[in-house]
């Protein structure tokens, strides 16, 4: 059984940077934990962290016979503290698929941010709120007539990495990683060891010893 991953966990996930997280997956042999280089920051001073939440949606090809805002509200009331939303659009790629009044109702269940594979709209109030939020593109128009959100805490497959409920977010300018949650723990202590030589290593290189010295001693380059 899979051991939950706590506050403190992503607290300490969160201090770190994704390039020596991805390091260490690369090196577990998990190399393809990396979402679509489209996703960006609205913010690229954040760091985000947090356990999956997924949405998963798909276009509207004619007038919806009901408001399709309700199943966006029921997946809304059902945000678990501590998570990051993962939203795939499938593949409507016109429509704003996340906004600020989302944000606000998401920041208020507890979630920690949320990682859209698709559009965004209200970008000024989103970040004057302070929520983080990575996506791939701005867009004016509502996804009330264009889109649907048709499930959510179910799997879904962004360019070929798989993002399940439960797994963990790990994000900044950087990019966007899918953590499996069954190496989770194993990963943040690892990068968390990476991460302190890295340290060591450039406090070394500052007072000018050599790099091939460093990283014959402690393996990191």
């Amino acid at each position: 059984m899979t051991q939950p991953v706590t506050r403190g966990e992503i607290d300490r996930l969160a201090a770190l940077y994704t390039g020596a997280v991805a390091d260490v997956m690369d090196g577990l042999g998990y190399r393809n934990q990396a979402l679509p280089r489209e996703i960006r920051p609205l913010d690229n001073e954040v760091t985000l962290a947090g356990v999956v939440f997924t949405v998963r949606g798909r276009a509207l090809w004619s007038e919806p016979e009901a408001d399709p805002r309700y199943k966006q509200i029921e997946m809304l009331e059902a945000v678990t503290p501590d998570s990051v939303i993962v939203l795939d659009p499938g593949g409507e790629a016109d429509a704003a698929h996340w906004g600020e009044l989302m944000s606000t109702t998401a920041m208020a269940a507890g979630a920690l941010g949320a990682v859209i594979n698709g559009g965004l709209r209200d970008v000024r109030k989103m970040r004057e709120l302070g929520f983080p939020v990575f996506g791939r593109f701005f867009s004016p128009l509502t996804a009330v007539f264009r889109w649907e959100l048709t499930d959510y805490q179910v799997p879904l497959v962004l360019d070929g990495v798989v993002v399940r409920p439960g797994d963990v977010i790990h994000a900044d300018e950087d990019g966007v990683l899918c953590i499996p949650q069954e190496i989770f723990h194993a990963v943040l202590e690892k990068a968390e060891e990476v991460v302190s030589k890295e340290d060591v290593v450039h406090n070394s290189l500052l007072e000018g010893t050599r790099i091939r010295e460093l990283f014959e001693e402690h393996g990191v380059f």
